[in-house]
């Protein structure tokens, strides 16, 4: 098992700057990456200019970058076993081989590994669980999911409040097998639309501004939203009960939840 802490990714691979992905679990077959928004774990056709993160591990694997090597990355690169959302933050499980990919790929298609998402909604706190199990399929024509009967897949996601950030609750949302866009489709579909989801809750983005009342703009810079996309990450996931790997939270997550105390009331 390596030693090592983070995987770089120099420019262009995963964007426009150095990019330098901790490494979360590692026990010499399968290894834990955290990713940040903006990147795809795998292609995906709703996003042709977003980076992709196997290819990019892939490209430095074969050009034989000692900290690959190091880590025990072969030529192939990597094999994804789960996904996540490009604007999502947080753990995505990889393996080194083919055979394990395939062990453990058919634990995951199983439903023995558990998501825990974390996401803040423009909602009252509910005290009871909310569970969401409406079948998903990729829309026709545009880049979102829809809730289908005929030609959907089965989903399954529980939500659980988990306190307050000023006006807004904060949830956490569990699900064994999360579809694309599967949490902030049920979340809105449940009644708790995701702050900043302009595509299922048609929720806008949040900036400071609106919150504090003496609020005074930088002349030297746009203002920029509290949090980048949609306000969820996934926190943690437990593979069939043997581990649980749990990544940082979000820098961002914690001044946005910070800021709503402070000023969301």
């Amino acid at each position: 098992m390596s030693t090592a802490t983070h995987i770089g990714f120099p420019s262009p691979l995963l964007g426009l700057q150095p990019v330098r992905l901790p490494v979360l679990f590692d026990d010499g077959e399968r290894i834990v990456l955290e990713k940040p928004p903006g990147i795809l774990v795998q292609q995906d056709s709703w996003y042709p200019r977003l980076p992709v993160l196997v290819e990019a591990i892939r490209h430095q694997a074969a050009e034989g970058k000692p900290e690959m090597q190091e880590l025990g990355i072969g030529e192939d690169g990597l094999w994804a076993i789960t996904d996540l959302d490009p604007e999502c933050h947080g753990p995505v499980l990889f393996a080194r081989n083919r055979e394990i990919a395939e062990e453990l790929r058919n634990s995951f298609g199983s439903g023995q590994f558990t998501f825990v998402y974390q996401l803040l909604a423009n909602a009252d706190q509910q005290a009871e669980p909310v569970l969401c199990d409406l079948p998903i399929a990729r829309h026709g024509r545009l880049p979102r999911m829809l809730v289908s009967h005929t030609t959907g897949k089965k989903a399954e996601t529980e939500f659980v409040a988990a306190g307050k950030a000023g006006r807004y609750t904060c949830y956490e949302a569990r699900t064994r097998f999360p579809r694309r866009h599967q949490i902030l489709l049920h979340a809105a579909e449940s009644g708790l639309p995701v702050l900043g989801d302009r595509n299922y809750a048609r929720s806008q983005p949040l900036f400071l501004s609106r919150l504090k009342k003496d609020y005074r703009p930088r002349k030297d810079r746009e203002e920029r939203p509290l949090y980048d996309g949609p306000a969820y990450f996934l926190r943690e996931i437990d593979l069939s009960g043997e581990c649980r790997i749990e990544g940082p939270v979000p820098s961002k997550w914690e001044a946005l939840v910070k800021q709503l105390g402070k000023y969301s009331r």
